[in-house]
């Protein structure tokens, strides 16, 4: 999706959502914190270059499931009438092993994002986002064998800054609908980024909600040139579910 599309479909949706309902809700100065552990069943689908070759990326949320060796995800904020702190982690670690000959190979691939976003309320439902997030991806092959140097590594990181908006609209006392998009990178570590999020949630209690969204991030990544270049390509999107604890 285009960024400037993205940020035209925000606008209309901050005209339709944000109503007097939102308005008349109360303010305070004192903070409120969440956490919130999720799953995203995301799928993975771009291209991956180095130097001069070229490899597709397909690989849907069975194929991440079935060779998954590990995931850590989660979500924390902070936030009171006027201002947002919030932080975000992503970690997911893949592997796959296959008999070669007479040994093993074993390749694995981790990934992990790192998200840390300041922001200002310009009414109970908006607010103004603008933060970092930090990119490392790693590539390791392991070969159990008789080679004398059967590993290799690969792995790069960047950081991409970010400008975004946040929205939160309820619809009663227990359901809501929430908004978030960003754009970033700016050629400072992608090319260009965009992220964008819709979820409903439902109050459960004063001290645990549940939350059903879509989510979806693309990156644009190049590094270097020659045998020593890098480029990433990459859309990770699919639903996402996760269980807030506010307090």
């Amino acid at each position: 999706m285009n960024p400037r599309y993205l940020l035209l479909v925000l606008a209309a949706v901050l005209a339709t959502l944000v109503t007097p309902q939102v308005a008349a809700q109360s303010s305070s100065s004192q903070w409120q914190f969440s956490i919130a552990p999720y799953l995203w069943a995301a799928g993975m689908d771009g291209t991956m270059t180095v130097a001069a070759v070229e490899e597709e990326i397909d690989v849907p949320f069975s194929d991440v499931i079935s060779n998954l060796d590990f995931a850590l995800m989660g979500h924390f904020d902070m936030r009171n009438d006027r201002w947002v702190l919030s932080s975000d982690l992503i970690f997911v670690d893949l592997g796959q092993s296959e008999d070669v000959g007479a040994g093993t190979v074993t390749a694995g691939i981790d990934m992990t994002l790192l998200e840390l976003v300041g922001g200002y309320r310009v009414s109970p439902a908006v607010a103004l986002l603008a933060g970092a997030r930090w990119v490392d991806m790693g590539a390791s092959l392991r070969y159990t064998g008789e080679l004398i140097d059967p590993d290799a590594d690969v792995g790069k990181s960047w950081i991409d800054p970010l400008v975004g908006v946040n929205v939160f609209a309820p619809l009663s006392d227990r359901w809501w609908i929430g908004l978030r998009g960003d754009v970033g990178g700016f050629g400072v570590g992608s090319e260009l980024t965009w992220q964008a999020y819709a979820d409903v949630g439902f109050r459960a209690s004063g001290l645990v909600s549940i939350i059903l969204g879509y989510h979806a991030l693309d990156m644009d990544y190049e590094d270097g040139d020659g045998l020593h270049y890098f480029g990433l390509d990459l859309m990770i999107s699919g639903p996402q579910l996760g269980v807030v604890f506010t307090f």
